[in-house]
Parts: structure tokens; sequence; C-alpha cells
């Protein structure tokens, strides 16, 4: 799933655009945010970070900045590699 602190009807252009067939939850008072200290340097926006999250709810793995190109690959390859443990 993916977090944003952009207002829902934001979100909903962004999963539209781009085709997303995963929730986006808004988080407009950066709760979430906040509490993944995911937040940019001057506190404005949300690094674009991902974090993989265990079946026992325990942060698996962290990527703190995403670069778009090969990042579901390896996030993909990232969870084969925990999973084969």
């Amino acid at each position: 799933m993916g977090v944003s602190a952009d207002k829902p009807e934001i979100q909903q252009k962004f999963i539209d655009k781009f085709e997303l067939t995963f929730p986006m939850i808004p988080d407009t008072g950066k709760t979430v945010i906040d509490a993944y200290g995911a937040r940019e340097v001057l506190g404005v926006t949300a690094k674009r970070s991902t974090f993989l999250i265990a079946p026992d709810g325990a942060v698996a793995h962290v990527w703190p900045k995403v670069k778009v190109e090969g990042h579901a690959d390896d996030v993909v390859a990232t969870i084969r590699k925990l999973a084969a443990k």
C-alpha cells in the first residue's frame, strides 16, 4: 500500500494516471509519515521511501531514497531473498 500526505482527491488522480493496483492511504496529518521517519529535511513533504513489512508486523527492509527505475524489481528480489531464509 502507499501512504501520501496528499489529499485524497490528489491521490486519486495519481492512482488513475499511473493505473495503480494497490491502495493509497491519505496521511494529511503526516502521522504515519512521521512514525516511519519519512519526512523530508525541511519537514514539509514526505520522502519517497519504501518499507517492507513482514507478516509479524516488523519492518523487514527499508529503502530510504527510492528511485523509480528498477525499484519494483529490487523489492521483489528482497522479498524472495527473505522468504528463502
